[in-house]
């Protein structure tokens, strides 16, 4: 089915005039792919902007409607062998990844398998230079290519199909390299042995594509992760809706099937299915997905309500504002396709290497063998020496400097709690300047403690607690396991409560005894007059009244981690600015910066998700932002590198670069020093390369380099990457 096909069904009036979409690109083996993709889209006329990402599976594209064609668009990317549809769920894109996967490992199985024996015959003749000029030397090297060709075929062969589409949008890269590569390995071994001789390169072809294929196999594990990161943001709202039938009653149906002004029904305990505003009943909702407040917001007729808000009191009926697709969720589930999947400045570097040696390399090989043929005039001889030249060019150590450094790195890193998933974030978190904090669940425990009692008259703090414990026995609200887990030991006294939108009424079992618990306005409501002033200190107030008598109150505040303003401090002395970025109002926000070591100016409160990712988008440099909810995962997303902390949602988790397995705030701390080694590493390993392939280039060009030793210069330069990243394995401190 052609791309055209795929939009059928598709308003495409409606389409154009809205000047932008975000479309899933099918065909897609690598980042090489997916920046020949972005050259290609980009030159359409009409398109002012397109950024295309692998990791995501993905690209949005922004046009001028009154210059833009889609078929125009469908026809050029299809033309490069690629496929634009639109975009699908995470579920399929799940699938098709494992898929990729799963070819990937086989191909690395048989690039493995058969690459062994090839280098086991090379090394056979580099190391004992009689059995190479002898007859047997001849009859190995010819064995050695035939046993290379399986591991040069079919596993390499997505790279040559990439190598060549980079070459036609104009953007080659390392693919494109590696290519080229590997078959003039090849080339010179089989001219070699057609000649009577034994030097042979293929040990070199079969190297590049294995590690070629163990970065294949990072990369598309990084875009599974980016999947798992939307399917986990849908399962955070149910799947079905209760809405309203024939009769007065009310029916199950499944989430996508409710259409805008529809009712729906939301009992206490139940997670909101759509964007909507309720029209009866009160209650309090967990809005922790929509802000990461921890308190309970109060809800009424008119007020607004989202999808995946947990719903903790009293039934609500709401009427559908936003249908499925179009909800709040959604809405951040398409916003995090697109800011996701930066890659690796090292490896942008090592890419911009790859291209500008490309044509440098094959000026300098006809190069060669004009000079040599002019002044030789044995055409064997320099086409043999071109050749060399073009075998010298392969980037091996260019290849191996960044992802062995990374995988040593993320394998230390792993054994004391941190996981790495892919170098980008590595190296985002090793150069960021600045990391933005989440507060709830993050720089806080994430649960709410009772902080003060305060108590009137005769009753003391511990009356206080035990009668507010009573009237919250039995209810599932943050606030009522706060109460309980202070209240002094013992069985709850018999009675009954009765649940209302801001706060509960308990009535002992002989009527002698009513306690309430809630706001100070639901106890002014009932009747019963509290303290005139208001309450100093930041935090939830729980009111609470003991037979019509105000009897004290209650501070609950969500703590700071103990280690948290230790490590912040150790952040700011390495010249590094921490700030808080949260849902929260400004007083619990200012509350917990101060506890931790930060000023007001460094605190961003209130902010909604999108909110979040545009201060992360505003700042300057490399990014860090630290979160554990689910309404973090659209910054954790937008950020260099997104790091989720010990016990963080499974979106988050499934949406950050890094996890904390273990470990608190100083975990971060460690990671972030521990990054800022293997970066040095990587550089060093990629600096070294780089000169190393230009060396040998000049070398071989002048023919000071038999073939031979150019095949040994190869290996010791691998090496020498290998030996440099092994000093990862210990965890920087």
């Amino acid at each position: 089915m052609s791309g055209a096909a795929s939009f059928d069904g598709i308003d495409r009036a409606a389409l154009q005039r809205a000047g932008r979409m975000v479309v899933t690109i099918e065909g897609m083996w690598c980042n090489s792919c997916a920046l020949a993709v972005e050259r290609i889209i980009a030159r359409v006329p009409g398109v002012t902007w397109a950024s295309t990402t692998f990791a995501g599976g993905s690209a949005l594209i922004k046009w001028e409607p009154g210059a833009f064609e889609l078929d125009v668009l469908l026809a050029r990317v299809e033309k490069l062998g690629y496929r634009i549809v639109p975009l699908i769920e995470a579920d399929d894109m799940d699938r098709r990844i494992e898929a990729q996967a799963s070819a990937a490992w086989m191909r690395l199985a048989v690039a493995v398998f058969f690459g062994m024996w090839s280098m086991l015959g090379s090394l056979a003749l580099y190391t004992d230079s009689a059995l190479a000029a002898s007859p047997a030397g001849w009859t190995i090297a010819l064995a050695t290519i035939v046993a290379a060709l399986p591991a040069v075929s079919w596993p390499a062969w997505q790279f040559y199909r990439a190598g060549w589409r980079t070459l036609q949008a104009g953007v080659p890269g390392m693919d494109a390299l590696v290519s080229l590569g590997v078959i003039a390995s090849m080339l010179l071994s089989g001219w070699s042995v057609a000649q009577g001789g034994s030097d042979i390169y293929v040990d070199t072809a079969s190297m590049l594509v294995i590690f070629l294929l163990c970065g294949r196999l990072i990369e598309l594990y990084a875009r599974r992760r980016n999947s798992v990161a939307i399917h986990a943001l849908r399962q955070a709202v149910p799947e079905m809706a209760r809405v309203a039938g024939g009769e007065g009653g009310w029916r199950e149906v499944p989430a996508s099937a409710v259409a805008a002004g529809q009712l729906v029904r939301v009992h206490a305990g139940e997670r909101v299915p759509v964007d909507g505003a309720v029209v009866d009943g009160e209650s309090t909702l967990d809005r922790a997905l929509v802000n990461g407040e921890s308190a309970p917001a109060p809800v009424g007729p008119g007020d607004a309500v989202q999808a995946g808000c947990i719903n903790l009191s009293c039934a609500l009926t709401v009427r559908v504002v936003q249908p499925y697709g179009s909800r709040f969720i959604d809405r951040i589930g398409a916003r995090m396709l697109e800011v996701f999947g930066a890659k690796s400045a090292v490896a942008l570097q090592a890419e911009r290497f790859a291209r500008l040696l490309i044509p440098f390399a094959l000026a300098l090989t006809a190069l060669t063998f004009t000079a040599a043929w002019w002044h030789s005039g044995e055409f064997a001889a320099s086409l043999q020496r071109a050749l060399s030249v073009l075998v010298a060019a392969c980037p091996c150590a260019v290849g191996l400097a960044l992802p062995l450094a990374y995988a040593a790195s993320a394998a230390t890193a792993a054994r004391h709690g941190v996981l790495f998933r892919d170098p980008a974030s590595m190296e985002a978190l090793a150069r960021a300047r600045e990391i933005y904090f989440d507060k709830t669940g993050t720089l806080t425990a994430g649960r709410l403690t009772v902080a003060g009692v305060t108590a009137a008259g005769s009753a003391s703090a511990g009356d206080v607690l035990r009668w507010a414990a009573a009237a919250e026995a039995g209810i599932a609200h943050p606030v009522a396991s706060a109460i309980g887990a202070a209240a002094p030991p013992g069985d709850a006294p018999p009675g009954s409560a009765e649940r209302h939108a801001q706060g509960t009424r308990w009535t002992s079992s002989d009527g002698a005894e009513c306690v309430l618990a809630g706001t100070r306005g639901w106890l002014a409501a009932n009747g019963v007059a509290t303290a005139a002033a208001p309450h100093e200190g930041a935090g939830t107030w729980i009111e609470v009244a003991r037979n019509g008598q105000w009897a004290g109150a209650l501070q609950l505040q969500d703590a700071p981690r103990p280690e948290a303003a230790q490590a912040l401090a150790t952040l700011r002395r390495a010249g590094l600015q921490a700030l808080l970025v949260t849902g929260d109002a400004d007083a619990p926000a200012l509350d917990v910066a101060r506890a931790v070591g930060m000023a007001p100016a460094q605190v961003h409160a209130a902010c909604l998700p999108q909110d979040k990712e545009a201060i992360v988008r505003a700042a300057h440099g490399p990014v860090v932002f630290v979160g554990d909810g689910i309404n973090d995962a659209l910054a954790l997303a937008a950020a260099d590198c997104g790091i989720a902390v010990r016990g963080a949602a499974t979106a988050a988790v499934a949406t950050a670069g890094v996890v904390i397995a273990s470990g608190g705030i100083d975990t971060v701390v460690q990671a972030w020093r521990h990054a800022r080694r293997t970066l040095r590493i990587v550089r060093q390993n990629l600096a070294f390369s780089v000169v190393y392939n230009i060396a040998i280039l000049g070398l071989a060009a002048a023919g000071s380099v038999p073939p031979a030793a150019a095949a040994a210069a190869m290996l010791a330069s691998s090496l020498s990457v290998i030996v440099n990243a092994a000093r990862m394995t210990q965890m920087a401190k």
